[in-house]
């Protein structure tokens, strides 16, 4: 009688729990990939199996109509078609040809921008070279990359937004875990199946409808805060142009130094190219209006030990403040179509002014039409 009881308890558990354990399952197998995401990049991006070779699920192709990071599903979020391409090894590249080689963050990936606006395609029209997108990915990603060292690039360019410079990692810090990637990526991209079956629990891991619905609760209960000043909604706020120390300073400089010293012994030229956050060049816009003094300190540090710097700073504060040009969306804390362009003209004059102080350097004598 007792063991009666129990079981019929046990089904009716089991069948309680049945959906939330099959709803996953469903989402990953059944629902379209970007059914509960408001990006290309929640879409696809690894979450858990952190074993994949890239970032994001290799070969795919993707247009959504996507809003920006600080205020989606909201009255404020700006719409925006794009169109996303990942490569065999889950970056976003149309292929893995490789001349000249970007680091960096969301900003190189291009978050709300389309495939033919990220700063990689737009240096390859300017430069007629081969730019590979390694983004989000740190140096020591790149330097324990098999591929990368076996086919090593003429040049890397690594990028940073301003509020990450501090948080750059000296080389050496994470090489084994990148090792151990590479061998389990490659493993799992020689296979459609295990690609897929990764692929597959990784979209479960992911939990879309719980986020979406917690999300969902957090803005109805005002939860959720904004930072919004002049109605451009900021990820920082006045907090992003804080002041850093002349010992700081020379701590990242050092790392930097560090980056371009490894490089060298590889036979690879180095330039570093700061992206100032969305918060120093609309600081007119804080409360404060205190203009931020971090990356012009950084800058002449590094040219003082000879690193080449691509200066964004001076020629985004020019067009934002002069020309009242908008190099940011309202809604999103990355740069806009319009920033990549410049910022693709001032890499293209950097190459063309070492290839006139250096004209003997055959190797960068093409960089530029």
């Amino acid at each position: 009688m007792q063991n009666n009881g129990v079981k019929r308890l046990l089904v009716k558990l089991t069948l309680l729990s049945l959906p939330f354990i099959l709803w996953p399952l469903i989402e990953a197998t059944i629902l379209p990939i970007n059914f509960f995401t408001f990006r290309i990049w929640e879409t696809i991006s690894v979450n858990k199996m952190e074993v994949m070779s890239g970032p994001f699920y290799p070969n795919q192709h993707l247009v959504m109509e996507e809003e920006g990071e600080l205020a989606p599903h909201t009255p404020f979020a700006t719409k925006r078609k794009v169109e996303w391409f990942t490569d065999a090894y889950g970056y976003r590249n149309r292929d893995s040809k490789c001349d000249v080689l970007l680091i960096g963050d969301s900003n190189i990936t291009g978050a709300k921008l389309s495939q033919e606006e990220t700063l990689a395609e737009a240096l390859e029209r300017q430069l007629n070279k081969e730019v590979y997108s390694f983004a989000p990915a740190t140096m020591n990603r790149f330097l324990a990359t098999e591929r990368f060292v076996q086919d090593p690039p003429e040049l890397v360019i690594l990028s940073s937004i301003e509020r990450r410079i501090p948080g750059l990692p000296a080389v050496g810090a994470n090489g084994l875990g990148s090792k151990i990637r590479n061998y389990t990526g490659d493993l799992i991209n020689s296979s459609y199946l295990l690609t897929k079956l990764f692929i597959t629990a990784d979209r479960i891991s992911k939990l879309g409808l719980y986020h979406r619905a917690l999300a969902s609760i957090e803005r109805s209960f005002g939860r959720k805060e904004y930072i919004s000043f002049n109605n451009e909604y900021f990820i920082e706020g006045e907090i992003a142009n804080r002041h850093y120390t002349d010992q700081e300073i020379l701590d990242m400089a050092n790392i930097l130094e560090g980056y371009k010293a490894v490089l060298q012994e590889r036979g690879i030229k180095f330039i570093f190219m700061p992206i100032p956050n969305k918060e120093n060049i609309y600081y007119q816009m804080l409360p404060s209006k205190k203009k931020p003094d971090f990356l012009p300190r950084l800058m002449a540090e590094l040219r003082r030990r000879n690193i080449d710097v691509v200066d964004t700073q001076t020629n985004f504060e020019k067009l934002h403040q002069q020309d009242n040009i908008a190099l940011y969306p309202t809604d999103d804390a990355h740069w806009n179509n319009i920033a990549v362009e410049v910022a693709a003209d001032l890499v293209a004059q950097q190459l063309q002014q070492n290839k006139t102080e250096k004209d003997n350097v055959s190797r960068f004598a093409n960089y530029t039409k």
